[in-house]
């Protein structure tokens, strides 16, 4: 027997033990031969979804058949997005309520609906006031939401008996919804969703889902178009995006999933029009600009992705464009150039006020009455308790780092209340995955001067969210509250992931890797899911279904 053929015999058997034991997990935990058919069905169709994933990826790895990245990472995310959607539900994810609401106000814009009893306030003309304002929401979605916002397993029979393409009858009017949305902008795609649910007449479930739905169809777009452009790391993306750490994120309604997708378009874009054989034109640039400016809403230290556009060759800007000789390309430079300056004038003041105002400006003498429980550290403190203050920072940062690493890799998913655990295992070896797509894939690399440019955005980027975070550090929350979110950090772990990547083509170690990363989503989806199923054992139900 050659290496090849032991190969082919060990890659089936990984996938049969797989797909086995995804069996036997299902019908001894999933099935309940009390409950309906559709309930029962809920979980088939996860279980279904991932045996098709592993049979397709083995048959592939065995038979040798030609592949790409941009193909099968379409594939692979439909089907891990969708089994991650049903897994974790809607309202499972960091702060999904208010995105929900936020994301049924875009909708409401785009279905040309208007807020009613904003303020009259000439200070604050058009603003939201509390507990007066509202915008309407279909009784359906109004009134189903709090019987979804459980804690698991309950959502799981909720959603299986839900209506997805019917809906109630009874409940098609309009009633006022009085929580505040959060900025349209943010829920662009999500809110798209919802809008198509709702001209189409889907039921609450099909709403709720469909918008989600468009998120994780972001992802697909926006990550088949970077690994048809990018020219080093499409090994290192793929297997990022397939974190259940990002795909949780990117199945939610979370704005995030913005922020993750217009840093990968911006990082992507960037690395693309620095190579030689690409000619750069003005209307690139507006491209890449567009980026940023769509960035800043979602989190302000975006906006210092923005150095990145110096990784693409002086000479490119200079030869490409300047001298291009056409007038509109000169218009074009001259508005981005005034859009640069209004955006750093933004972006600097922000950081001025907080850094200025919380750090630098405190004294023991300010008479301004605050919350002593909240007050940050400020500078004259930090001078008289230097190593105090160091220590506490460092013992922050520690705490911080590793709490976004099992985030953002996916080790714990769902908001802070819940906390649903992924087996240790699966997460080290994706990460083991990852590592070794970057040691062992061989191929050419970025120059070292660009790794300097684009490093140097990144740094500055979480020294940003640093100083940002350092105006709540407190001593007596310190210990009891992470600083800084892990959802900032993904943008920043992706893009430094692929620009440590090198321009190798589709090979089967690459594909092997792949193969390894699916079977541990396989047992990450069975963790989870026992872990929810679990979740309130000897504790009452909320109510009678």
């Amino acid at each position: 027997m050659n290496k090849e053929k032991g190969f082919q015999i060990g890659a089936v058997a990984v996938a049969a033990v797989s797909i086995v034991a995804a069996l036997v997990f299902f019908f001894t935990n999933c099935v309940n031969l009390t409950s309906t058919k559709r309930y029962n069905a809920y979980f088939a169709i996860i279980f279904i979804v991932m045996i098709a994933l592993t049979v397709y990826l083995t048959r592939m790895l065995v038979k040798n058949k030609d592949w790409s990245y941009p193909r099968l990472f379409v594939i692979m995310a439909i089907g891990w997005t969708f089994c991650m959607q049903l897994v974790m539900p809607p309202i499972s994810g960091p702060d999904e309520v208010q995105h929900y609401y936020s994301a049924y106000h875009c909708s409401n814009i785009m279905l040309g609906m208007k807020d009613h009893n904003l303020s009259m306030d000439t200070s604050k003309l058009g603003s939201w006031v509390q507990d007066e304002s509202f915008f309407y929401m279909r009784a359906e979605d109004y009134y189903m939401m709090p019987y979804l916002d459980v804690t698991f397993p309950y959502q799981y029979a909720i959603l299986a008996q839900g209506n997805y393409f019917k809906h109630a009858d009874d409940m098609q009017g309009n009633v006022e919804c009085k929580i505040a949305p959060s900025k349209a902008s943010r829920y662009l795609v999500s809110g798209a969703g919802i809008t198509l649910a709702r001209l189409l007449g889907f039921g609450f479930a099909g709403v709720i889902f469909m918008g989600r739905f468009f998120n994780s169809l972001s992802l697909i777009i926006a990550g088949y178009i970077a690994l048809k452009l990018l020219p080093v790391g499409k090994q290192q993306f793929f297997t990022f995006a397939l974190f259940p750490g990002v795909l949780h994120i990117c199945s939610s309604y979370s704005y995030d999933n913005m922020s993750i997708l217009f840093s990968l378009a911006l990082f992507t874009l960037v690395l693309y029009y620095s190579q030689p054989q690409v000619k750069l034109h003005a209307w690139d640039i507006i491209i890449l600009a567009g980026c940023v400016v769509i960035l800043i809403p979602n989190k302000i230290v975006y906006a210092l992705f923005a150095v990145w556009f110096f990784a693409i060759p002086l000479k490119k800007w200079w030869t490409d464009v300047v001298l291009s000789k056409k007038w509109y390309e000169y218009v074009i430079l001259g508005v981005l150039g005034l859009g640069v300056v209004v955006v750093a004038k933004k972006v600097i003041t922000k950081y001025y006020y907080f850094i200025m105002v919380n750090v630098f400006w405190k004294w023991s003498g300010n008479t301004i009455e605050t919350d002593t429980s909240r007050e940050a550290l400020s500078w004259e403190y930090f001078v008289d308790h230097k190593l105090e203050v160091l220590k506490f920072t460092w013992d922050g940062i520690k705490v911080d780092f590793w709490y976004n690493i099992n985030h953002i890799i996916g080790r714990e998913l769902g908001h802070i209340k819940l906390n649903a655990e992924v087996p240790w295992v699966c997460i080290i070896v994706m990460l083991i995955c990852l590592l070794a797509g970057m040691v062992f894939i061989k191929g050419n690399r970025i120059k070292k001067w660009q790794m300097v440019v684009l490093g140097l955005g990144l740094v500055l980027c979480v020294v940003a969210i640093f100083i940002g975070c350092m105006t709540r550090f407190t001593p007596a929350e310190g210990s009891q509250r992470i600083q800084i979110s892990f959802r900032y950090l993904i943008p920043v772990y992706m893009c430094m992931c692929i620009g440590l990547g090198t321009d190798a083509k589709e090979n089967k170690l690459a594909l092997a890797l792949i193969y390894i990363q699916n079977i541990m989503l396989i047992f990450s989806m069975c963790g989870l899911l026992h872990f929810l199923f679990h979740l309130r054992d000897g504790m009452p139900a909320p109510f009678v279904m």
